[in-house]
């Protein structure tokens, strides 16, 4: 394990569509009864002898979350980003079960099949998208289409579930204060599950309560995510809390029990929304584990974007 220290990073408060955006492309991708959009530059039968990445962002984001990045490595790698369903411009399933892990699985072999032209690819995923790729690279059904994967900002719930749980009944009163922060950390996933009121609040307080969240969360002042319109914070608020209301009363998320793709994880230490303890488990069932830390909040690829950016670069070409 290291840690990494806070640095002043030059990409700080830089425009999310920089000159380069206009070698991208955009996809709709058919899985079953939805569409997912996805921005690309090349796919892997286009350029074959480049690494291929994949980023999934979290709630309630859509694939602009990842613009440093995209920006930063399309030119040595094929790189993608992709609107998970409920978000941003992919369809918008109504029923709650649509939400559900294992469609969401579907949704991410349609975009590999796609960008990976038969080849297994790299995965990097934030928040919400982690704990959905924790659970794809730890299914045996969908494992070999990753060649690594590296999470930020969202622990496996099962594992994280465990992890608090065994703080709270250590009987060590400072183990036990740990878990209790977490508990009180995670108010809004409980909240979620009112039905209604968390919709009604978006749409009377959308620009309110978006910049709530970046604030909470870290995004730097200046950041282009911070200027979003109502329509596009809604665009990504309202659908995917089923995936919360999923997470709890819907069909049970599955528990890993062996990962073999190499692992990267990288932990904020001030994540307003997780506490590092949430993490303990997870190198038990990795064949390969790197955990970095850094001093930052929830939201550590606008935070830290060029330091973020290397970090994944190296380990994509360490395990490509």
């Amino acid at each position: 394990m290291s840690r990494i220290e806070d640095a002043v990073i030059s990409e700080r408060g830089k425009s999310s569509e920089s000159s380069k955006d206009n070698t991208f492309k955009e996809a709709s991708i058919a899985s079953g009864e939805v569409s997912i959009f996805l921005k690309y530059n090349h796919t892997s039968k286009e350029r074959p002898n480049r690494q291929t990445i994949l980023f999934v962002h979290g709630y309630p984001d859509d694939h602009r979350t990842w613009s440093y990045q995209l920006d930063a490595l399309c030119e040595e790698c094929n790189v993608a980003a992709l609107d998970l369903r409920g978000a941003g411009k992919s369809s918008k399933p109504e029923k709650q079960k649509a939400y559900n892990i294992r469609r969401i699985f579907e949704d991410l072999e349609a975009v590999i099949r796609f960008l990976g032209n038969g080849k297994p690819i790299h995965i990097v995923a934030h928040d919400w998208g982690a704990l959905i790729c924790w659970a794809f690279v730890a299914d045996k059904k969908y494992s070999r289409f990753v060649k690594s994967y590296t999470a930020m900002g969202g622990p496996h719930p099962v594992l994280a579930k465990k992890s608090i749980f065994r703080l709270l009944f250590s009987l060590n009163p400072v183990s036990i204060l740990k878990a209790l922060t977490q508990a009180r950390k995670s108010w809004y996933i409980i909240f979620f599950q009112i039905p209604f009121l968390p919709e009604l609040s978006w749409k009377l307080f959308p620009k309110f309560l978006w910049k709530m969240a970046m604030n909470l969360g870290g995004v730097p002042k200046g950041d282009s995510l911070r200027s979003k319109t109502k329509e596009e914070i809604l665009s990504s608020a309202l659908w995917p809390m089923n995936l919360y209301r999923e997470l709890l009363r819907g069909e049970r998320f599955p528990v890993p029990e062996y990962i073999g793709p190499p692992v990267q994880v990288f932990i904020p230490v001030n994540d307003f929304a997780i506490r590092p303890e949430s993490y303990k488990l997870h190198k038990e069932i990795c064949a390969s584990y790197r955990e970095l830390r850094f001093n930052s909040n929830h939201w550590i690829q606008r935070v830290l974007p060029g330091l973020i950016t290397e970090k994944i670069k190296e380990f994509v070409w360490e395990t490509g």
